[in-house]
Parts: structure tokens; sequence; C-alpha cells
């Protein structure tokens, strides 16, 4: 899937995060959450734990650069473009938008 298939307006929802979703916890098995081919993630919400971390992988560190082991406190969305997310911290979970 590519932005560039899409019409004006699936892009902008796009950009959104209306390409779905995925669920990462820290608790679970799956901590890391890496986007399909083609896809990023725009957007992470921390759901839970007021000292989760984050790493984020990025496919244009000019523009999004990595973050390695960020403290982000729960209820706190950041935004860009990564193709992976890891959370990091007791119970901690998160919710990557896809775009």
């Amino acid at each position: 899937m590519s932005l560039h298939k899409f019409t004006v307006q699936e892009a902008q929802n796009a950009a959104l995060g209306q390409a779905g979703y995925k669920i990462i916890d820290q608790a679970g098995t799956a901590n890391t959450g890496t986007a399909a081919a083609g896809v990023e993630y725009v957007a992470v919400t921390i759901l839970e734990q007021a000292a989760a971390t984050i790493t984020t992988t990025s496919n244009d560190t000019d523009k999004y650069p990595n973050l390695s082991t960020q403290p982000v406190p729960a209820g706190t969305t950041i935004f860009g473009r990564w193709s992976q997310v890891t959370i990091a911290g007791s119970d901690a979970s998160a919710i990557c938008y896809r775009g």
C-alpha cells in the first residue's frame, strides 16, 4: 500500500491514522510494533504506565529522528513516521496508528 495510489481524500485520511492501528503491550509477548511494508506509524499514544519509554525506527531520520528509550507519560501522543515502535516499562502499553 502506498500513499501515492490514494485519492487526495484517502491520503489525507491516512495521514490522520485512519489506516488502522496496533496495540502494543509490554506486559504481553509483543512489545514491538513493526509496520507492514509501505505503511508507517504516524502517531503513538501511551495508554498506561506513567514511566513508559518509547524507542522508534524511522525510514527518514532527517525529518523524524529515531527515539531511544525516551520517557513518555501516559496519555501523551507523539506524531511522526516510523516503521517500528517499541514500548518498555512495567505494564506499559500504547496504540500505534498506521498511516
